[in-house]
């Protein structure tokens, strides 16, 4: 009992002297594998066991296996280790090569020596572009030629800067070039960028500042010379009835009438403006030509206005502050006019035309077609209806249309048609006649045609009446109406009538007719007319700013005011602007601006609608260097969530029959949002799919796709597949599940990452011998064996050294006794015929 006892204390401190050399040394430098995130980056992963710290490791890497094998390459930094344990170090290396193979491997080293954590490769994606864009932008004084240049990736190209006279180049940045003179060459192109030029401006002795006066009113002087840095002072006077509004220009200000400059270095320009005092009142005269017609024919509206903004009649929906217009009434009317001045005040005017009704029986006709537009072979009924006629006459058409004295209403059966035919009717009476005409279309190619005749019993109505509305659709399956009133927008029948009920104002009704078939559309309109109608004030929008020419990065307030306005909505502009405004009186400061802006306002109530826009002008930055945007998307086949898409499965050695967990997890490490996500996972053949979260894959064979939207800055998500491995299939089959993201970067470009992860379906191993050799590479795999002679050195002494442990062991378990004897035995006669046997062991 006691030597078992001795015995097992031994084999513990011979295992702890064994791991203390492993320890000691540092021995476990692991490189696992890299996977190239772009065309020139990667990232290398591996994992340092420090031994006996302190420690120090880098990665190696480079194209050439050999020079990586033996220790060279380029190198990354040199991470230290003070505590003892495993660290997993990463390395972000940059500018690759795309489309080449690079080996790299981690090295350790320590007091006691260094090792190597075997040789590992990756491959470089092919960049997605071959050649881009290299723009120019020239401030101003000069230009730059050409003004773009299609570069092959890698490659340089020039540009040619010109200064303008008075001027010169002052610099030259962008694409990581350089200035020689007048030739700008940029660095080697990767990516779509921008040139930029500028310029300085040849200091001159004097310059000239001169003015610009609009309408109502003028300068004294109209222009200066003046020394470098000096100011200049103008008086600005206003024309009788308008009053100084603002000067802007030269860096100066007003004061009362008397504008100042800032100190001049350049020519510039002043600028002036005037408002008109609107103290007189609206005028407005209307007149017709002639005042007296017979019935039916026209009479010629025409007015005029002074110190007014818009006029408003029920007779035109013209807002001019003149104009004319036609008219036929039918029966003696007054036609009247309004028109508004900017100062609240209004003027009214008004004409009576007086209509000579020599016929009071008159005669009216109207034809139509149950189908005006039909196929080769078709037929259609021709309805006609008239009012005081005592008979009517019939031309054009076929099949026995055109006759005499016939009704004065009725319906023909047109027969079948194979080409279109014109109908005509004439109806009489003594005193009068009237005539109507339709059109059949004959198609023999189209036969799902539409069209729609829209018209109202009275166009012109007073104030308070109401007329109908008829409307009749041919090829049609449903009719929608808008515009109107009185509930006359919505679904409609292909005909009908609709009563528009009492009228205050002119309205205009509109009906739009489609089919089934073919999707064919028809639209037709007509208008009422309403005298002394009710008075509309459309809304009215004034947009101003306190100055309208700044310099790089300054900053001004637009101000507005409107009447008769609602409500007010804003676009364009700078951040902050668009959205809904205030009727006002209000305003709204820009910030600083770095390019020019228009600035749109527009204010609506129920009968219209009024835009103002502002520009303001922003000039050129002086030396400005603008930074180009750059991103980085990386991708690692290995769990590590802080990578843009790591596929992960929980199961890499199934048996047929066994379900598997397939992940992949994504990552946006960029500092933008990305759009249109979408994730392809393609699963193998050897597999069939169970569920997935989400749970709303798009189906193609075994491809799945997941729509995953937009992904914002740092956002990162999770793709669930669970499948199940096939019966009775093979041993040893490898199962591959690639995955792929394509989504659109900040800058509208299209772009993708891929990565791979496998599993094997299990192998049972056959012998004792099998299942030893499976122990053996699990323990002694890929990166164990030194790489170099140094190592292998090394390895000999440490092989040798446990060795001679194993022998002391041995010695010290079995009590200290030889370990290698030699057995002599003799034999000795004694008397009485005894013998004796004496055995002797030694060395």
């Amino acid at each position: 009992m006691y030597r078992i006892m001795n015995m097992n204390k031994k084999i513990k401190l011979s295992i702890g002297l064994i791991l203390g050399v492993f320890s000691l040394f540092g021995f476990f430098a692991v490189a696992t594998p890299a996977s190239a995130a772009t065309c020139s980056t990667a990232i290398l992963n591996g994992t340092v066991i420090t031994g006996t710290p302190p420690a120090q490791a880098h990665f190696v890497y480079g194209t050439n296996y050999n020079t990586v094998l033996n220790g060279g390459g380029t190198s990354t930094p040199t991470r230290s280790y003070y505590t003892q344990g495993s660290f997993p170090i990463q390395e972000n290396i940059s500018g690759l090569t795309e489309s080449t193979t690079y080996y790299f491997q981690l090295i350790v080293t320590n007091n006691y020596g260094t090792t190597y954590g075997g040789v590992n490769n990756f491959t470089t994606l092919t960049c997605q572009a071959t050649t881009y864009t290299v723009s120019t932008s020239a401030g101003a004084g000069g230009t730059i030629s050409p003004s773009s240049q299609q570069v092959n990736s890698g490659n340089i190209t020039n540009f040619k800067i010109t200064a303008n006279s008075g001027y010169t180049i002052s610099s030259a940045t962008g694409c990581n070039g350089h200035l020689s003179g007048s030739t700008y060459t940029t660095g080697a192109v990767y990516s779509d960028c921008t040139v930029y030029a500028y310029f300085n401006q040849i200091p001159a002795s004097t310059y000239t500042v001169s003015t610009s006066a609009g309408s109502g009113g003028y300068f004294s002087p109209t222009s200066r010379e003046v020394t470098a840095g000096n100011t200049a002072t103008f008086s600005v006077y206003a024309n009788s009835g308008y009053s100084i509004s603002g000067v802007s220009g030269c860096n100066g200000h007003l004061s009362g009438s008397t504008y100042t400059t800032g100190a001049v270095y350049s020519d510039c320009t002043v600028y002036a403006y005037f408002s008109q005092n609107q103290t007189q009142n609206p005028t407005v005269n209307l007149t017709a030509s002639p005042s007296s017609i017979n019935s039916g024919e026209g009479s010629n509206l025409s007015w005029n206005s002074d110190n007014t903004d818009y006029c408003s009649a029920s007779w035109t929906t013209s807002t001019a502050t003149s104009g004319d217009r036609m008219v036929y009434p039918t029966s003696t009317r007054t036609y009247s006019i309004i028109c508004y001045g900017t100062n609240g005040r209004q003027s009214s005017d008004s004409v009576t035309v007086n209509v000579n009704e020599i016929n009071n029986n008159e005669v009216t006709v109207d034809i139509s077609a149950d189908d005006r537009n039909i196929s080769d072979g078709d037929s259609t009924t021709i309805r006609w209806d008239s009012d005081n006629a005592d008979y009517c006459n019939r031309t054009g058409g076929s099949n026995g249309w055109a006759r005499n004295n016939v009704s004065t209403s009725g319906h023909f059966d047109t027969g079948d048609l194979t080409s279109d035919k014109t109908y005509r009717i004439i109806c009489y009476n003594d005193n009068d006649s009237a005539t109507d005409s339709v059109t059949v279309s004959v198609d023999e190619n189209n036969t799902d045609n539409v069209s729609v005749d829209i018209r109202a019993d009275d166009v012109d109505i007073s104030s308070g009446d109401s007329t109908k509305i008829r409307w009749d659709s041919d090829g049609a399956d449903y009719c929608t109406a808008s515009n109107g009133t009185n509930g006359w927008s919505g679904s409609k029948n292909t005909s009908g009538t609709f009563s528009t009920g009492s009228l205050t104002y002119t309205t205009t009704y509109t009906i739009t007719c489609r089919n089934y078939n073919n999707s064919d559309s028809a639209t037709d309109s007509v208008t009422v007319y309403v005298q002394n109608q009710q008075i509309n004030y459309p809304p009215t929008v004034v947009l101003s700013a306190d100055q309208s020419n700044l310099s790089y990065n300054g900053a001004t307030t637009v101000r507005w005011s409107t009447t008769n306005a609602t409500s007010c909505y804003a676009s364009g502009g700078s951040n902050g602007w668009a959205g809904t405004k205030s009727i006002g009186p209000a305003s709204f400061y820009t910030a600083s601006l770095s390019s020019s802006k228009t600035y749109v306002l527009v204010c609506s109530n129920n009968y219209g609608s009024a835009t103002a826009t502002k520009f303001i002008y922003v000039s050129a930055p002086i030396n400005n260097n603008p930074i180009p945007p750059t991103s980085l998307v990386l991708i690692n086949s290995s769990i590590d969530r802080n990578q843009p898409i790591v596929p992960t499965i929980d199961n890499t050695n199934p048996r047929p029959g066994d379900e598997i967990n397939y992940t992949v997890s994504y990552q946006n490490i960029g500092t933008g949002s990305i759009t249109n996500l979408v994730l392809q996972m393609n699963l193998p053949y050897e597999v069939d799919y169970i569920s997935s979260n989400p749970s709303n894959p798009i189906f193609n064979g075994n491809s799945l796709t997941f729509n995953l939207g937009t992904l914002k800055a740092n956002g990162q998500g999770t793709v669930t597949v669970r499948v199940r491995v096939r019966d009775n299939i093979p041993a040893g089959t490898s199962l591959n599940f690639p995955a792929t993201l394509s989504y659109t970067d900040p800058s509208g470009r299209p772009q993708s990452v891929s990565a791979n992860v496998t599993a094997q379906v299990w192998t049972e191993p056959t012998s004792t011998e099998d299942k030893n050799v499976s122990l053996g590479a699990n323990v002694f795999g890929a990166g164990f064996f030194p790489t170099n002679i140094f190592g292998w050195l090394l390895l000999i002494i440490l092989a040798l050294l446990l060795i001679a442990v194993i022998a002391y062991l041995l010695r010290y378990i079995f009590g200290y006794q030889p370990l290698l004897k030699k057995t002599t035995t003799t034999t000795t006669n004694q008397p009485a015929g005894k013998k004796t046997t004496t055995t002797t062991e030694h060395q």
